[in-house]
């Protein structure tokens, strides 16, 4: 009677449990799946974002890799990688580091260093491209300073794709600080109490205990900051449009799509995107299991 009776409760667990999960799976079902297959397939049509798909194989693909403005596209994501490899990262680590030694008052600087990345990329890109502004705002500052060496057009397009990035490494830092201190916090005290009775300093048990204990936690970081950079959107079109000098692979994309109406030739790029995604997420799995091993 007793053997029954789980087995019942078993099955109405089971059916609730599926009930529970079916909502979640049809929502990522109808707006994940189906548009990433709809994608797919439209980077093998000429579409012009509405009216009937027509199949023409891999030319969009053959144009895509012909055409220079992808490579320059391209070239702009990686430096725009190559920036946020550096100083998020670093900053993100540094400051982690000495906070996670704080006692009192912690969850307050984390609160405040956490806090520009809740802020909305388009309320904060408005803010800084007045900042960015030739004829006010940092540039005052500079020549009221008798700096005027350093004020420019900081949105010329020789400048916009560091000046953007530097913005958006504001933005990014604060998730990267999180996440360095939620791996700082996990390792394990007696192992800088030995470290001390060796008689290491600050800059030998770093490289010796802080670091190897949060390796996975770095290769998250690493991982995560440069697929943030394949698909980086937000900042660049809301204080540069995208202009020369400036232009990546999300913004040529969403022009394609929407103003030169040619859906096709941007679900090209998009699917371009999500192999170069892949491809990363593919190798920093393979270097976590290998170093696992």
């Amino acid at each position: 009677m007793i053997k029954k009776s789980k087995v019942a409760f078993e099955k109405r667990a089971s059916k609730l449990a599926y009930f529970i999960v079916l909502p979640i799976f049809l929502y990522h079902f109808l707006l994940v799946i189906v548009p990433s297959f709809n994608t797919v397939y439209g980077s093998f049509t000429e579409w012009s974002g509405i009216g009937k798909k027509h199949f023409i194989g891999v030319q969009n693909f053959v144009r895509l890799f012909h055409d220079v403005e992808f490579y320059q596209a391209l070239l702009n994501n990686l430096k725009w990688m190559m920036v946020f490899l550096t100083i998020p990262i670093i900053l993100g680590f540094v400051i982690g580091y000495f906070l996670s030694k704080i006692k009192k008052g912690q969850i307050i600087y984390r609160t405040i260093y956490f806090l520009p990345y809740v802020i909305s990329a388009a309320i904060a890109g408005k803010i800084f491209a007045t900042f960015y502004n030739p004829y006010f705002g940092i540039n005052v500052i500079f020549e009221r300073l008798n700096l005027d060496f350093i004020a420019r057009d900081w949105l010329a397009p020789k400048n916009a794709l560091l000046s953007v990035a530097l913005v958006d490494n504001w933005h990014w830092w604060g998730f990267v600080l999180v996440i360095f201190m939620s791996g700082l916090q996990q390792i394990d005290p007696a192992l800088y109490e030995v470290a001390d009775v060796e008689g290491a300093n600050t800059l030998e048990k770093m490289r010796y205990v802080t670091i190897p204990c949060i390796k996975n936690t770095i290769i998250f970081i690493i991982t995560s900051t440069m697929v943030w950079s394949i698909g980086t959107f937000e900042y660049v079109w809301v204080m540069t449009k995208g202009g020369a000098g400036s232009e990546l692979l999300s913004t040529m994309l969403y022009k394609n799509s929407l103003f030169k109406y040619q859906a096709g030739y941007a679900s090209a790029i998009a699917v371009v995107q999500a192999i170069l995604s892949f491809a990363i997420l593919g190798i920093f799995a393979i270097i976590r299991r290998r170093g696992e091993d």
